[in-house]
């Protein structure tokens, strides 16, 4: 019995050492797609976006257990996030997708039980279909999507825009944001088939930010604008450039990126739907900055000139406004000027803003109501963003200080303001719009500049100057058609060809002198609207370009554009313009001031120095050009300028330094009047001074 006992407890143990363990739950590999273009929030591939939830059994991976900090996703382009977490086989995983360390989404409404979370039954490794953050205000199905489902023949583009920039320039910015607006946001670009189109605009949808999480980002709501737009699939090819850019309104005039290249995109792999990461308007982000310092700030500005130009009238409203893009702590903080005396006005203000530090500002004229920003470009501006070239800037020296608006100078920064009237013609007045294109001569020719064509495809280089006034200029703007006009097409290469817009100096179209280098056209611009090429006011914009391309503005940014007020006190009136005053120091080789040359080429000429000499000009008398010459015997730093009788300079011919040798230079007056002009040099310690008459 012993022995039967002992060979079973054997068998027993034996069989207990053969028989299997119990099996280990198989480990899956689940990854996680996770799209956040439906974030209320300015994310970048550096921000925090995390999945987290709970899990049955326990030994699902850890982060979702605890519905804490979760596993964080990484960036894989634009708004596409990814993750992969190991599950055992037969797990449940309920989660959600958070943004930083708030940013719940809201609940979905198929999640299983799971009360409005997401859910997902682990049974083999898998990647889970695209997820986008769900920011509706009711609960949404687990696979939403942020577009109207539409026939697998068309590919979804999700576009989305950030307006916060403009919003906060409100009435007063490039863009004059209302509150009409928000119906207003819109998109255009190359169709190829589908919705979009450089025609019509599409408009999109502002966004809300989620009822119970507002105050967790850093974007209120309404900044985002989106929307879906379909493209054919059967007319794009994987790989396509698509360009497009955004606009306010159904008319060109207030789009984005004036003078820059649109925005692309390009088809996907498989031509699947997708979204375009956000951008700012014009790329122009809300400036931020920390304004410590409350300072006592006297501003005091001549309305001369804006009285003069018809901008101003005494009696009415002039206000400044200060504290644009964050350089005060109130964005566009307002105070009425008072008249001091005559022309002059003045204001003190209390204004936190940051010494050591640029605090942006403006003059402002109200009139009936209505606020008219002055016309005013910062042509030292370099700063990244656009529209704040339009602004005035003065750099804040201590906790009370004084800014003087009053030279005359159109180049200086401190010069005084001109508004645009938008008073109504008061009869139908025929304007003789003029330009003189020797700036654009002596700047590529004596410069080696280029005028680059923002639109349009011709650049003005040297290779090219012979051509310059055999291809002349056009005009553009609403002065002479408007920006949108079926007859005052767009600036573009189809320019040339648009007789209404041509300049002519041939005598012809207004032209007083054939082939003098001033060329003119009219338009008849009438208190109605009808007539070709008017808005029916007084103040007009417009702007040239040579041969029909937008390449007068130099290195100017949006906004830089002519604006002038006719006098309708008669039935006719002209407006003369320098080509290029809209950027006079891209244009060094051009006085605006005087509307003469500034700096002529020196010539090298033959012979030995061993003093200094200048020369009595010749021919003199003269008209309208003169040579003068000088002689240095050593290298010096040289100045040659042109000074009228009341000792008032009037050109700067040479300020620079210049090697041993005799010189020439050339001197053009024939913007001048007749009279006697005294020329002096100044080359180290040698000064000497000769007279010299123009003859008219």
């Amino acid at each position: 019995m012993k022995k039967f006992l002992l060979l079973l407890l054997v068998a027993v143990v034996a069989v207990g050492l053969l028989s299997p363990a119990p099996a280990q739950a198989q480990r899956k590999n689940v990854t996680f797609l996770v799209n956040t273009a439906t974030v209320p929030d300015t994310l970048h591939p550096t921000s925090v976006v995390v999945v987290t939830g709970s899990g049955t059994p326990k030994d699902a991976d850890t982060v979702m257990t605890s519905w804490g900090a979760g596993r964080p996703l990484t960036n894989i382009g634009g708004d596409y996030w990814k993750t992969t977490l190991s599950f055992a086989t037969g797990d449940t995983a309920v989660y959600k997708i958070r943004i930083g360390g708030g940013g719940w989404e809201k609940d979905l409404s198929d999640g299983d039980g799971a009360g409005g979370h997401r859910r997902v039954i682990v049974q083999s490794d898998s990647t889970l279909p695209l997820q986008f953050w769900n920011n509706q205000q009711t609960a949404q199905p687990q696979l939403w999507r942020p577009w109207t489902a539409t026939a697998d023949s068309f590919i979804n583009v999700y576009f989305r825009v950030n307006m916060k920039a403009v919003q906060d320039d409100g009435l007063s910015g490039s863009f004059k944001w209302t509150a009409a607006d928000k119906d207003s946001v819109a998109v255009r670009g190359d169709g190829k088939g589908g919705d979009l189109s450089w025609g019509t605009s599409t408009y999109l949808i502002q966004e809300q930010t989620p009822g119970d999480g507002g105050s967790q980002f850093t974007i209120p709501p309404g900044s985002f604008f989106s929307g879906r737009l379909r493209f054919r699939k059967s007319t794009v090819n994987v790989g396509d450039t698509i360009n497009y850019k955004f606009l306010l309104g159904g008319d060109w005039g207030r789009d984005e990126l004036g003078g820059k290249p649109n925005r692309i995109f390009t088809i996907p792999v498989g031509k699947q739907d997708t979204t375009l990461q956000w951008v700012w308007y014009n790329n122009t982000p809300p400036f931020a900055r920390l304004n410590p310092d409350t300072c006592i700030v006297k501003f005091q500005v001549d309305l001369a000139k804006a009285i003069n130009k018809g901008g101003y009238s005494v009696g009415d409203t002039v206000q400044m406004q200060s504290g644009f893009f964050g350089t005060g702590a109130v964005n566009g903080k307002t105070k009425n000027l008072i008249q001091v005396i005559g022309s002059k006005y003045q204001v003190i203000d209390t204004i936190v803003t940051k010494v050591g530090a640029l605090l942006d500002y403006q003059y402002y004229t109200v009139k009936f109501g209505q606020s008219n920003r002055e016309v005013y470009y910062n042509f030292s501006y370099n700063g990244p963003t656009a529209s704040e070239a339009e602004r005035r800037q003065f750099l804040v020296p201590s906790k009370n200080f004084t800014i003087t608006d009053y030279d005359t100078s159109v180049t200086s920064a401190r010069r005084e303001p001109v508004f645009p009237s938008t008073r109504v013609l008061a009869r139908k007045v025929r304007v003789t719009y003029t330009v003189d294109l020797r700036p654009a001569l002596y700047q590529v020719v004596l410069h080696n500049d280029t005028l680059s064509a923002i639109q349009g495809t011709t650049n003005i280089t040297k290779a090219v100057k012979d051509s310059i006034f055999k291809w002349g200029v056009w005009i553009n703007g609403l002065a002479v058609g408007g920006w949108g006009n079926p007859n005052g097409s767009d600036w573009g290469f189809d320019l040339v060809n648009n007789p209404i817009k041509k300049m002519y100096d041939d005598g012809t179209h207004g032209d007083k002198v054939a082939h003098d280098s001033i060329y003119s056209m009219q338009v008849v611009c009438a208190p109605e609207s009808t007539s070709v090429g008017t808005k029916g006011v007084v103040g007009q914009v417009f702007k040239f370009g040579i041969y029909g391309s937008d390449n007068e503005g130099g290195k100017g940014g949006y906004g830089n554009n002519h604006q002038e007020n006719i006098v309708d006190t008669d039935t006719s009136y002209t407006i003369a313009s320098d080509f290029g005053s809209i950027n006079p120091k891209f244009y060094s080789q051009w006085n605006y001031d005087l509307h003469t040359p500034i700096l002529t080429s020196v010539q090298s000429l033959p012979g030995v120095v061993r003093e200094f000499a200048l020369e009595q000009n010749y021919p003199n008398p003269f008209n309208p050009s003169t040579k003068i010459e000088f002689a240095i015997p050593f290298s010096a730093q040289v100045e040659l300028r042109v000074y009228n009788i009341l000792g008032q300079e009037v050109a700067t011919l040479v300020n620079e330094n210049l090697k041993v040798g005799r010189h020439a230079v050339t001197f053009d007056a024939s913007r001048l009047a007749s009279g006697v002009y005294l020329y002096k040099i100044t080359a180290g310690s040698f000064i000497s001074t000769k007279k010299m008459l123009l003859l008219k």
